[in-house]
């Protein structure tokens, strides 16, 4: 299988899920859970091995990785926000990667095809960010150079990810979709039944497990 430009994929999955009640990263989604689908895209894509960003239940989550392939980060305290999971994930990057795509772990039905259109237009637009955008809204994965990790890693744990993109507004170049899924964070069960037409309880009943790749 041919592989993209070495973007490494850090996918976002240490939350505490309050909101849904039981960790997103295991919802079931298909034959996966939101994790592993979002795996079996960058995988289908031929990404490099991604980075996960896991927190309290990262050992409940690891026994689901099978034998997916990943190098996997616990963030000893991930309440401190989303920007300590990004810096732990950008300190533990391979140097010889070109650019990190963030992708939190709710936001799991973003398609092959944009994944692979997304890639296209950073490496097209030699820009310093890419990311998708739905309607008037800009979304996830998002591609970030490796000229602002550091910017990333000097920034203080409570400030905003988007602060960072804002600064950089005129070096980032949008892709615009129709798919609602790049701005549809899935954090409630009624998210998670309009996501996928099943509610949270009759999914969890149905199956807790995984199919192995």
């Amino acid at each position: 299988m041919p592989t993209v430009p070495p973007v490494t994929p850090i996918i976002l999955a240490a939350g505490d899920s309050m909101r849904m009640g039981y960790p997103k990263a295991l919802l079931p989604f298909g034959p996966d859970i939101f994790l592993t689908h979002i795996l079996r895209v960058l995988r289908n894509v031929g990404m490099p091995k991604p980075l996960i960003i896991l927190g309290k239940t990262a050992s409940t989550v690891q026994e689901q990785l099978g034998e997916w392939t990943a190098d996997v980060r616990i963030n000893p305290n991930p309440g401190r926000g989303q920007l300590s999971s990004i810096q732990l994930g950008l300190s533990h990057l391979n140097p010889e990667s070109l650019a990190g795509m963030i992708w939190p772990v709710d936001q799991p039905a973003v398609s092959e095809d944009l994944i692979r259109r997304l890639i296209q237009v950073f490496i097209d637009s030699e820009s310093k960010i890419a990311l998708p955008k739905c309607g008037s809204k800009r979304g996830h994965p998002a591609i970030f150079h490796r000229s602002l990790f550091q910017e990333f890693m000097d920034a203080p744990v409570a400030e905003s990810p988007k602060k960072i993109l804002l600064r950089h507004q005129d070096a980032t170049i949008e892709l615009l979709t129709n798919e609602s899924a790049v701005i549809h964070d899935i954090d409630t069960p009624e998210d998670y039944e309009a996501l996928t037409g099943e509610s949270l309880a009759e999914a969890l009943a149905r199956t807790k497990s995984l199919i192995i790749p």
